[in-house]
C-alpha cells in the first residue's frame, strides 16, 4: 500500500513538473499595456520616398553625351541606365542580359556610378516645413541605398555619408522629436514639377531601421493625397527578461547580438546581414546597395548574373536565425485626406501624428526561474513530502558520510558489521490468529524457540573474527519435533 501511494505520488509529481517546465519554456513572459508612462520627448519616425523613377531621361542622355559619346546603340544604353538606376532585387533577374554589354567595365564602382544618374536633391524637393517652420529639404532628406532601390530618408540613422558629386560629407546623424507643446507634430514636402508621373511609396518606420524587402511601404503616394495620419505603438521589454533565453522571449535586445553591418541589432539589420552573407557564399560579393564593410566587397558589373541566378535562395530568411528586437516601435496608418481641388495639382503630403502618443506596451516576465523553482518544490513537497534539506541529507549520506566511514573510522565499521551479524533476529508471531480475538503470545516463533534452547553457543570469537560452530546431527524438541537451525548458522547439541 505503501509503495502505491509513494508511485502515485511521483508520476503525479513528474506530470506537472513536466507541465511546469513547458510552460516556462514556451510562455514565460507578458505583454501588457503600461499604465505609468507619459513621454514628453517623442522621436519622430523616418520617412523614406523611393521614387519609382530615380533618374530622368535628360540626365542619362546628357551622361551619355559626355562620357559614352562612341557607343553606337544608344537606344539599348539608355535603357541599360535606366535599370541600372532602378537595380534593386525586383529587377534583378531582368538586369543579368545587360552584365555581359560591355557598357561598364569590371572597375568601375557601380555606386559611384549610379549617383551619376539620379535626380539630386535639389531637383526633386520645393520646399519642406518641420513642425509648422520652414526648413530646408535637404538637409533632412539624404540619400540612401536599399534593397528596395535608391530612396530619400529623412530622420533616418542610415544614409550615404559621402555623395560623390559633393566636396563636403553629409552632416552626422541627428535625431528629431516632438514636444506635446508644439504647434504640429508633422512633417510636409513639396515636390517639383519634375515629379511628375512618379509614384513614390512611402516609409514610416524607426530611425534604426532599413527599409527592404522585408518591410512594407504603408501608402504609395500618387499626389492624390495631401496628408497621412500615423499612430505609433511601441513595445518595450523590461531588463529581467534577459534571465530568459532568446527562444524563450522571442527577441533580442539591442546589445546582445553583434552584428557586422551595424553596432546595434535590428531585425531588418539581421536580415540584411543574412542575405549578405549568403550572397558571399554562392557568389563571392554582394551587390552595391549594401554597405561595403570588412570582407564584404560590391559585385562587380559581370558578378551580378552569378546573383540572379541565386536570387531566390539569396532573398530567403528561412535560415537565418533573426528575432525582432526587444525594443520595437510600429507606424500604422489611421487617416488618408485626399486632394479635395481638382483644378489645382497637388504636389505636396504631410505626415503626422494622428494624436499624441499615449499609450506603449510592456513585456515583462511572467513565469521566470524562481517561480520555477518554487513551483517545483512546493510541487513535491506536496505529493512526496521532499525538501531542499532531505535532498541535500540523501547526498551527504551516500556520499560524505560513506566515505569518511570507510576512510577515516574502519575499526567502527567493521565493529558495527560484526554487531550486525550476532545481532539476534526479533521474533515474530507468526499465528494468524487476529490481535482483538487473542493477545499476542510471547516467544512463540521459531526463532525465540531456537534462541531458548541453542542462544548460548550461537558462535564463538577468534581473533575479533566470527567463525560458525559446526555440528553433527540434527536436534530434537521435547515433543520430538526436528528444529533445523537458521540459515548460515549451526548449533551445538
Amino acid at each position: 500500500m505503501w509503495f502505491c501511494c509513494i508511485s502515485v505520488g511521483a508520476v503525479a509529481t513528474m506530470v506537472i513538473i513536466v507541465s511546469l517546465w513547458e510552460k516556462f519554456q514556451t510562455n514565460p513572459t507578458i505583454t501588457g499595456l503600461d499604465t505609468d508612462f507619459h513621454n514628453w520627448d517623442v522621436p519622430f519616425p523616418a520617412l523614406t520616398l523611393c521614387p519609382s523613377i530615380p533618374s530622368n531621361i535628360t540626365v542619362i542622355q546628357d551622361y551619355i553625351e559626355r562620357k559614352m559619346s562612341d557607343v553606337k546603340n544608344k537606344k539599348d544604353l539608355t535603357e541599360f541606365l535606366q535599370k541600372l538606376s532602378l537595380f534593386s532585387y525586383e529587377i534583378l533577374a531582368d538586369f543579368k542580359k545587360y552584365t555581359s554589354k560591355g557598357y561598364v567595365s569590371n572597375t568601375t564602382n557601380l555606386r559611384d556610378f549610379i549617383f551619376e544618374l539620379m535626380i539630386p536633391c535639389e531637383e526633386m524637393y520645393e520646399d519642406c516645413v518641420w513642425k509648422a517652420d520652414n526648413y530646408n529639404c535637404c538637409k533632412g532628406f539624404f540619400p540612401v541605398f536599399t534593397e528596395s532601390g535608391f530612396c530619400y530618408s529623412f530622420n533616418s540613422r542610415h544614409y550615404e555619408k559621402k555623395i560623390p558629386r559633393q566636396a563636403e560629407e553629409l552632416p552626422p546623424f541627428n535625431m528629431r522629436y516632438i514636444q506635446e507643446t508644439d504647434i504640429k507634430w508633422s512633417l510636409k514636402f513639396t515636390m517639383l514639377d519634375s515629379s511628375d508621373g512618379i509614384k513614390f511609396p512611402l516609409y514610416i518606420h524607426n530611425a534604426d531601421e532599413v527599409p527592404g524587402i522585408d518591410m512594407q511601404p504603408q501608402h504609395i503616394w500618387d499626389f492624390k493625397v495631401d496628408r497621412i495620419s500615423f499612430s505609433v505603438k511601441q513595445t518595450y521589454t523590461t531588463d529581467d527578461t534577459r534571465q530568459l533565453s532568446i527562444k524563450q522571449r522571442k527577441c533580442i535586445f539591442e546589445n546582445e547580438v553583434k552584428l557586422k553591418i551595424d553596432h546595434m541589432y535590428t531585425y531588418t539589420a539581421c536580415t540584411r546581414q543574412c542575405r549578405m552573407e549568403t550572397a558571399k557564399r554562392y557568389c563571392g560579393c554582394v551587390p552595391f546597395f549594401y554597405p561595403e564593410i570588412e570582407n564584404f566587397r560590391h559585385c562587380r558589373i559581370h558578378e551580378l548574373a552569378c546573383i540572379a541566378d541565386h536570387l531566390g535562395t539569396i532573398k530567403s530568411v528561412d535560415r537565418c536565425n533573426c528575432q525582432l528586437g526587444c525594443s520595437n516601435t510600429v507606424y500604422e496608418v489611421e487617416k488618408l485626406n485626399e486632394h479635395g481641388s481638382t483644378d489645382d495639382v497637388n504636389r505636396g503630403l504631410e505626415a503626422e501624428f494622428v494624436s499624441w502618443p499615449m499609450v506603449r506596451y510592456k513585456r515583462e516576465v511572467l513565469f521566470g526561474w524562481v517561480d520555477l523553482l518554487v513551483s517545483f518544490g512546493g510541487i513535491a513537497g506536496l505529493f512526496l513530502g521532499f525538501s531542499l534539506l532531505s535532498g541535500v541529507e540523501l547526498i551527504y549520506y551516500f556520499t560524505i558520510r560513506a566515505c569518511c566511514m570507510v576512510y577515516l573510522e574502519p575499526q567502527e565499521l567493521e565493529r558495527l558489521q560484526r554487531e550486525e551479524v550476532v545481532k539476534l533476529k526479533p521474533s515474530y508471531d507468526l499465528s494468524l490468529v487476529p490481535y482483538f480475538i487473542r493477545t499476542p503470545v510471547p516467544i512463540s516463533g521459531i526463532h525465540e524457540v531456537a534462541k531458548g534452547y541453542f542462544g548460548f553457543n550461537l558462535t564463538t570469537y577468534t581473533n575479533n573474527q566470527i567463525k560458525p560452530i559446526t555440528v553433527k546431527r540434527k536436534n530434537k524438541n521435547l515433543d520430538g519435533e526436528i528444529i533445523y537451525p537458521p540459515f548460515g548458522i549451526e548449533f551445538l547439541p
